[in-house]
């Protein structure tokens, strides 16, 4: 079945569109310059560590790698010669919005196998439901054909390109195998928020700390992203894939840096385990307040650090 539409409404979709690109792009940008001085003082002119490669390999590529979207997006030419740029910008930005999803995957992996003290069986599970998401993806992109449904008046609209419905829905598919992911790491760290609040209480004090409602952000934000591939027209499915990689990153890039407080690292309490109301940092990825504190963190502090 053949989609169409009008003059006006492609343009109020690639109007939309490129709103949802133009405002995490912002948003990245004012993050990296609110933190650049802790980041200095955290992480320039340390050892090179896994956790601090990955660090840098997540924030720096999220950072640059979203110029060429802008660029994608803002384009308007429809001169024949130039489409293959326009081609090579769309294929860009379906392979980082992949790199973006595995980077952080990969540090939230990192992250909850510390939280959990390296419990291997923890490790599995993870790994389990990670290959088999990915593998579902692969499958579900791989099993349909990219016939276009669109009506020449859509298919091709300078750089910005609209999504026929039947590729939309796997590509929906696909995400929802990045949902899966996001529940399972926010389930295992609520579990984990849950447990500490067994022993004292103050729930949303723990659950901050232990990144939950981070991790909450981050599968509304990939939710949403789903949502417009099954329910938006052409030009905006997929509309808030950018938005979901920079929620992403920028979730990720503030739990590493949340890391390197000396607070955490370094009590300043006399109770090593135990910190002052007024020392308490705003989001840390574990609780002062039991006495797992200083097993939790240099396990966290060890998988990411080496230290």
């Amino acid at each position: 079945m053949s989609e169409t539409a009008t003059e006006a409404q492609i343009q109020e979709a690639i109007y939309i569109s490129r709103i949802l690109i133009l405002v995490p792009l912002t948003v990245l940008v004012y993050e990296y310059l609110l933190t650049l001085e802790y980041e200095a003082s955290t992480f320039w002119g340390t050892r090179l560590t896994w956790g601090s490669f990955f660090f840098y390999l997540n924030r720096y590529t999220s950072l640059f790698g979203t110029l060429p979207i802008l660029i994608q997006y803002y384009s308007t030419t429809t001169e024949p010669r130039k489409q293959p740029v326009c081609q090579a910008l769309r294929l860009y930005h379906q392979y980082f919005a992949l790199l973006s999803q595995v980077l952080v995957s990969v540090m939230l992996i990192m992250r909850t196998f510390a939280l959990y003290q390296r419990n291997k069986t923890v490790l599995a599970f993870m790994l389990v439901v990670t290959i088999g998401a990915f593998v579902f993806a692969v499958v579900i992109l791989l099993s349909g054909n990219d016939v276009d449904t669109l009506a020449p008046n859509i298919a091709a609209f300078g750089c910005p390109e609209g999504t026929s419905h039947a590729k939309s829905l796997r590509l929906a598919g696909a995400w929802s195998g990045m949902l899966v992911f996001d529940i399972m790491i926010f389930s295992l760290t609520l579990v984990k928020a849950f447990k500490m609040n067994a022993r004292r209480g103050d729930l949303l004090t723990l659950l901050v700390r232990d990144g939950s409602i981070y991790f909450g952000i981050m599968v509304i934000s990939n939710a949403c992203n789903i949502g417009t591939y099954t329910m938006s027209g052409p030009f905006l499915r997929g509309g808030a894939t950018t938005v979901t990689n920079v929620v992403s990153s920028v979730m990720i890039s503030r739990l590493m840096l949340n890391l390197r407080d000396p607070m955490i690292r370094r009590p300043q309490s006399n109770n090593p385990t135990r910190l002052s109301s007024s020392e308490d940092p705003v989001i840390s990825t574990v609780s002062p307040y039991t006495t797992e504190y200083t097993t939790t963190n240099t396990q966290w502090t060890s998988v990411l650090d080496d230290q």
